[in-house]
């Protein structure tokens, strides 16, 4: 055991200055956050520090959110990097950005270098978020192409509909435009500026949309009803005899009515087990506000030796997976999940635990625990193997022994009763012969 650790400290003390040197670069994002309207366009910048290291190769893959953010701008512009290795890509559709370039000899070295600066256009309201992904690389230039990227940092953009230009309008049930409701009736109320005599509006799923020119009269509310799960904007404006038709006043909700998809519980090691602490597995999606968060309740379902601790009713609480579970009493327990989105839908699923004593436990270094009462020590344990061991050699030689000289007793056994019949026919042929000799003397005479 020395021996063994002291080669793994020698491999430490080798390959520590390695990785301590080895995630020194960083790829981050400029702004960083912000406050954006539907419709507007913003630029985000990716930008690069060596960390005080030369480079000379970059591969940055970004991810934003689509439903929000989409690109305008394909075109790279001002960028430190000299040559484009593959041609850079985007998707509007997946969000995706893939950039990979290099740097000729002898590199360079920057702490804020801008590889490209990219522009989007904002087509969502709520929260949007522009990463970089995992798969990014900064490649050091010492002919081994070392990945040093270590830190790498998001923006994360609120966005809103553009201040109102026609009527100001609110819908009391859901007055939070960045929020997710379950409910599937809205009321949309606004109050008629001064001299207008009729109103136009729309709900519909795009966010500028503007009413077209048919009068709706003075009315200054509307029910909607049995809306399906999604994303809606209410656009409004007012006629006014003397100026015609003014500007549109944008409003949004986001309904989800259906609870997150179903899912399984797993556990670690098994359900039924004699580990007091196992650990729940678990995971799930929700298609539109998305999970938000876990909530778990453990029951026990066996009575307790303690009767008044069973009629404490446990609460739920936050979980995220996996998630092990506090040292359980031996018993029959029930678990109760719940999996929230962001509109306060939940689906829950429960599963049943046992954790039962194990006949023969090992306890780390100490010995072999007996159902979990009784702690044997290894020395013991030996005591009692050792004996064991020997007799069942002893055991298997002596059957061995036995066995060979019950075979040789059989063989000897049939030797003799081969032998037997065969004295038995050299007498019969002798006695036959004599008499054959008998009749040919007398036939003689």
């Amino acid at each position: 055991m020395k021996i063994l650790n002291g080669v793994v400290l020698l491999l430490f003390f080798f390959i520590a200055p390695n990785l301590a040197g080895a995630e020194v670069a960083s790829l981050y994002l400029k702004p960083a956050g912000g406050t954006f309207t539907v419709g507007s366009t913003l630029e985000i910048g990716v930008y690069l520090n060596t960390g005080g290291n030369a480079v000379n190769a970059i591969k940055a893959d970004l991810m934003f959110t689509p439903d929000k953010l989409q690109i305008v701008s394909p075109t790279v512009g001002k960028s430190l990097v000299s040559f484009w290795v593959v041609q850079p890509t985007y998707s509007n559709a997946e969000g995706l950005v893939t950039l990979q370039g290099g740097v000729p000899p002898p590199g360079i070295n920057t702490s804020d270098g801008l590889i490209t600066t990219l522009v989007f256009r904002v087509v969502g309201v709520g929260s949007a978020t522009v990463s970089v992904a995992n798969t990014s690389k900064v490649l050091l230039a010492d002919g081994k192409g070392t990945n040093i990227l270590g830190q790498r940092s998001d923006a994360i953009i609120n966005l809103k509909l553009p201040p109102p230009e026609g009527p100001k309008v609110v819908a009391p049930r859901y007055p939070d435009s960045t929020k997710w409701y379950s409910e599937d009736d809205v009321e949309f109320i606004w109050q008629l500026l001064s001299g207008a005599t009729a109103v136009s509006y729309v709900l519909d799923s795009e966010p500028l949309t503007v009413p077209d020119d048919i009068p709706e009269g003075q009315r200054t509310s509307v029910v909607y009803q049995n809306l399906a799960s999604g994303v809606y904007y209410f656009h409004i404006k007012a006629f006014n005899s003397d100026s015609g038709w003014g500007g549109t006043s944008h409003f949004s909700v986001s309904i989800d009515r259906d609870p997150p998809a179903n899912f399984e519980m797993g556990v670690s090691p098994r359900a039924n087990t004699s580990t007091r602490r196992p650990t729940l597995i678990f995971d799930t999606t929700d298609k539109d506000s998305g999970i938000s968060h876990y909530l778990l309740k453990v029951v026990k379902l066996t009575p307790d030796e303690n009767q008044s601790s069973n009629k404490l009713t446990p609460f739920f609480i936050e979980v995220v997976s996996p998630f092990v579970l506090p040292a359980l009493d031996f018993g029959k327990y029930g678990a109760i999940m719940r999996a929230y989105d962001f509109a306060g839908n939940f689906t829950e699923v429960q599963k049943k635990l046992s954790i039962s004593r194990a006949i023969f436990r090992s306890v780390d270094n100490e010995g072999i625990n007996i159902m979990s009462n009784i702690t044997l020590p290894w020395w013991l344990v030996y005591a009692f193997l050792i004996p064991l061991v020997l007799l069942a050699l002893y055991l298997a030689h002596f059957s061995y022994r036995r066995h060979r000289e019950i075979e040789r007793k059989l063989a000897m056994g049939a030797l003799n009763v081969i032998e037997s019949r065969i004295v038995k026919a050299m007498q019969i042929l002798k006695q036959k012969q004599e008499e054959l000799g008998k009749a040919r003397t007398n036939n003689n005479r």
